[in-house]
């Protein structure tokens, strides 16, 4: 009898165990959750953000977040353009794919990767600040202070503090919107009380400020930093570099991964990919602390989503 009893324990650890396994595997096959990826142009004149898990993941893998197409602003034309073009300084979205041992990264817009010329700007040119993610489920601001902000610097010709492309870990940002004629904290930044705050400007031009999956609390630590204009990355520990798969035009090495290209307007799609083994651990360690850890992460992502720290 106490055989038997001491078998139906074992097969209940052994159950228990094997379920505990699982969860592990399934909390970590997307380890992305609850992530906040954001991007800024370096003058600040149009930002956007995906959040991993807000919006359903299709058929191939993706995840797409769209931006207001009215929140770009443009000068004197505000958040349009001149008759026959297009508003360079507009962000149409992002999408992200996560693979088993990747992830890949498209922004959409009309900025392209050289940037766009302006006379008044630091280099004769304007174009994208670097891409920023966490995964601590918290704002901007706390990610970096508590040294769990990322950052991808992927275009050469922006004002960037590091040189070289690819993944950054203990990221911390700057900005460069005082030489990239953009919206410096004198001028109110973000969303500043000032009267040419980005967000104000907008409004007066009849625009509609988006954020992609954000909003601006994420951004100014939940109003206590209403003239953030943080774009760019200061410093940070290398990590890998980056492989691009498109940088301008839609590319069939692109398409095969199964990105839909009809889900944008922009004209210019900049896409990337690096090994997410750079970021995160490759195997987890089942039934145990890391094991937790990864599920107190999408427990963190699900608390990120409604209300961000």
């Amino acid at each position: 009898m106490k055989t038997q009893n001491l078998f139906n324990f074992l097969k209940v650890g052994i159950a228990t165990f094997g379920i505990f396994f699982v969860a592990a595997q399934g909390a970590y096959a997307s380890d992305l959750k609850g992530t906040a990826f954001s991007i800024s142009l370096e003058c600040l004149n149009d930002t956007t953000g995906l959040l991993m898990g807000q919006n359903s993941t299709d058929a191939s893998g993706w995840q797409y977040s769209f931006d207001s197409n009215k929140d770009g602003m443009n000068g004197n034309y505000w958040v349009g353009a001149a008759a026959g073009k297009v508003n360079p300084y507009d962000l149409s979205g992002m999408a992200i794919k996560e693979t088993a041992t990747s992830i890949i990264v498209a922004i959409n817009g009309n900025m392209k990767l050289t940037g766009e010329a302006e006379q008044g700007a630091a280099d004769g040119q304007i174009g994208y600040g670097d891409l920023f993610f966490n995964m601590a489920g918290k704002t901007f601001e706390n990610a970096m202070s508590s040294g769990d902000l990322f950052g991808i610097h992927f275009a050469s010709a922006n004002a960037s503090g590091v040189q070289q492309l690819g993944v950054y870990s203990n990221v911390q940002a700057k900005t460069v919107t005082n030489i990239k004629e953009g919206y410096t904290v004198g001028y109110g930044g973000l969303a500043g009380d000032g009267w040419i705050s980005y967000e104000t400007q907008v409004k007066q031009g009849g625009g509609v400020v988006g954020y992609g999956d954000l909003t601006s609390s994420y951004f100014t630590n939940n109003g206590k930093d209403k003239t953030f204009n943080l774009n760019v990355i200061n410093s940070g520990n290398y990590l890998s570099g980056i492989s691009f798969l498109a940088q301008g035009n839609v590319t069939q090495q692109l398409l095969t991964t199964g990105y839909d290209a009809s889900k944008f307007n922009g004209t210019q799609t900049i896409a990337f990919e690096f090994k997410k083994s750079s970021i995160v651990q490759s195997t987890p360690e089942p039934a145990s602390l890391a094991g937790l850890g990864i599920v107190g992460l999408a427990l963190a992502g699900s608390k990120l989503r409604k209300k961000l720290a």
